[in-house]
């Protein structure tokens, strides 16, 4: 039997495209590099001489496949830093390390049977003092003349990101309220954010408040399709003691705290409760509570005795133990014993025709300093443990306590 020509034809054409598919697979598999499929996530955090590297997420590290490198040189792992083998999720790895005044880099490789792969890259920044304005560093007066510039128009181009972050301000009295603002760049997609007091964050740009005094590094993990990276930078923020003034105002004046405000308290004595829009939360002795003032207002507060007796306001959110749980006008309180109070609360009182006397440990104040009104920073219970609040009512202020500062506004 033979093949008519066409047949001959239609067989060679077949071969021919068999061929070509062939020869392509064959060159993709050749020419393209080889991906890993491990995907591990990690969070990293230093003290004074250590780094120190988390397993967070993913699949388990076999440790004889991992190589750890410092400033582009492989280290030896001390024996006993890898706290388990295999490297799984809650295990950590320990870097000893010099702290200098440049950046250090750290990589983590694994050594797959397609060549080594690059898990985790991150940069570890010097620690930087932060200026403290003192009186006698007042600044220079000068004269300014602005030059206009034309601003080019800045488009993001989306790569392996790198990050970057600003955060202001970066030192103050506890409690201390910090913004930071994510200025990395490759246009991440995920942010995890590091604090340094065990605070942490996947907000862009996130409000942190530290409520101990210290100095702590923050870092910053951004990530998107491209790859991930951590920048980390020692003694970030500096958090001093508060000053304690014993202080007394009354004032025929209006006044109101200041929005954003909170008070936080650890319930001392069982029994304790608080009404919140309408329901009773019963709490629990040892249970970590703060009440924020989200749009300030007026109202009042009572302590004394060791106890809290009154907070009275409307647009009150309450977080127990860091958690969020109800929202809504306070009417009823009853702590029978608290311990461990911090306090944001500003209480601002506007100038006007009615009296203001002052009162800073039994020594009057002169109030013509504060003819534009006064702002009361931090108001908290005095020495006594006592602090009473009244400025539910127009052009009636009345308060005892404790203040960070008093200051003209």
């Amino acid at each position: 039997m033979t093949l008519s020509e066409f047949q001959r034809t239609a067989i060679i054409a077949v071969l021919f495209v068999i061929g070509i598919v062939t020869l392509a697979f064959l060159g993709i598999s050749l020419f393209t590099a080889p991906q890993s499929h491990t995907t591990t996530q990690f969070n990293v955090t230093t003290t004074e001489n250590r780094i120190i590297i988390t397993h967070t997420g993913g699949e388990p590290l076999k440790c004889e496949l991992l190589t750890f490198h410092l400033n582009g040189k492989e280290i030896d792992t001390p024996s006993g830093s890898l706290t388990s083998c295999p490297w799984s999720i809650g295990n950590t790895v320990e870097i000893p390390y010099v702290p200098s005044g440049i950046i250090q880099t750290i990589r983590i490789f694994y050594h797959e049977e397609k060549g080594p792969v690059e898990l985790f890259f991150a940069e570890i920044e010097p620690e930087t003092p932060i200026p403290i304005m003192t009186e006698t560093q007042a600044p220079t007066p000068t004269t300014v003349h602005p030059t206009l510039i034309a601003t080019p128009t800045h488009i993001p181009i989306q790569g392996s990101p790198v990050a970057s972050f600003d955060a202001s301000p970066r030192i103050g009295p506890v409690p201390f309220t910090v913004r930071f603002i994510d200025s990395s760049s490759g246009v991440p997609e995920e942010w995890a954010w590091l604090f340094g007091d065990g605070a942490t964050s996947t907000v862009q740009n996130p409000e942190h408040t530290y409520t101990r005094e210290g100095s702590y590094p923050v870092s910053l993990t951004v990530k998107n399709g491209f790859g991930v990276h951590t920048r980390i930078s020692q003694g970030y923020v500096t958090v001093t003691p508060a000053e304690a003034k014993d202080l007394a105002l009354e004032a025929g004046l209006n006044s109101a705290i200041s929005p954003g405000g909170f008070i936080e308290f650890s319930v001392a004595q069982p029994g304790s409760s608080i009404k919140i829009g309408g329901q009773a939360i019963n709490l629990i002795q040892g249970d970590r509570i703060r009440l924020v003032l989200d749009s300030g207002g007026r109202g009042k507060i009572s302590i004394r005795n060791g106890a809290i007796l009154a907070f009275s306001f409307d647009r009150v959110a309450m977080m127990v133990n860091g958690k969020e749980t109800i929202s809504g006008t306070v009417r009823e309180i009853n702590i029978r014993g608290y311990d461990d109070v911090l306090s944001t609360l500003d209480l601002v009182v506007e100038r006007g025709d009615g009296d203001l006397k002052i009162l800073e440990r039994g020594v009057p104040v002169d109030p013509s300093i504060y003819d534009s009104g006064i702002v009361l920073r931090s108001l908290r219970p005095d020495s006594s443990g006592t602090m009473t609040l009244d400025c539910s009512g127009p052009a009636r202020t009345a308060f005892q306590g404790c203040v960070t500062s008093y200051d003209p506004l």
